[in-house]
């Protein structure tokens, strides 16, 4: 896995071409997998829910035998989810949903047709990060690294393990925890410390009696 920093990010974006910036903010700022990404259908955004905007996952493409690609429900059952969106990043979605049917592609190719992994790959991705390695980027990420970097910015945050589980939609938070447990802080000095307070004013309660 390939974790980017705020400034990886912001620099890889810049090198992209302007056509997928918003694609890859909204890629970051949700942790969507790419087949649940280029799925996304305008009606599946929701800008005018409360308390704040969502975005519903309902579908993916999914590759079959013969090499062509379907649409059918997410990977798992906990794969159908809502997704809380950020200003910024709603800001990203907007213009593409503006004027179009509901069961049109929010993100779509210069052709007119959704964005298959390999030609986003081949004509966006690679080109963008040749060009942040250029101009400074010392790691190369895969196109999946995305999701992996969503998941570190909210570690960092402190955000709760089982939050960042249903927001990836994970299967179980033991997924999550064996995938990104190793971004966790190290957090000894804060538990002994906790335990101490807890045991504190029971065992000087005590002490004084005895």
């Amino acid at each position: 896995m390939v974790f980017l920093t705020e400034q990886d990010f912001i620099l890889l974006r810049s090198c992209a071409k302007a056509d997928v910036r918003d694609l890859l903010t909204v890629f970051v700022g949700t942790g969507l997998r790419y087949a649940e990404l280029a799925a996304l259908q305008v009606r599946d955004i929701e800008p005018f829910a409360k308390p704040v905007p969502t975005l519903r996952v309902r579908r993916a493409w999914k590759r079959q035998a013969d090499n062509t690609f379907k649409l059918g429900p997410p990977k798992t059952k906990q794969s159908r989810r809502t997704i809380a969106l950020s200003p910024m990043v709603l800001d990203a979605i907007l213009p593409h949903v503006a004027g179009k049917y509901p069961e049109e592609f929010v993100f779509k190719s210069p052709t007119g047709s959704w964005w298959r992994h390999s030609s986003f790959y081949d004509r966006r991705w690679l080109p963008a990060v040749d060009d942040a390695i250029s101009r400074g980027l010392t790691k190369r990420p895969r196109i999946h690294d995305l999701r992996h970097t969503h998941v570190a910015w909210l570690i960092s945050d402190n955000i709760p393990m089982a939050a960042i589980q249903r927001r990836m939609g994970h299967k179980s938070i033991t997924t999550t925890i064996d995938r990104y447990g190793h971004l966790l802080p190290y957090v000894d000095q804060d538990l002994i410390e906790s335990i101490d307070r807890a045991l504190g004013g029971g065992l000087r309660a005590v002490r004084s009696v005895a």
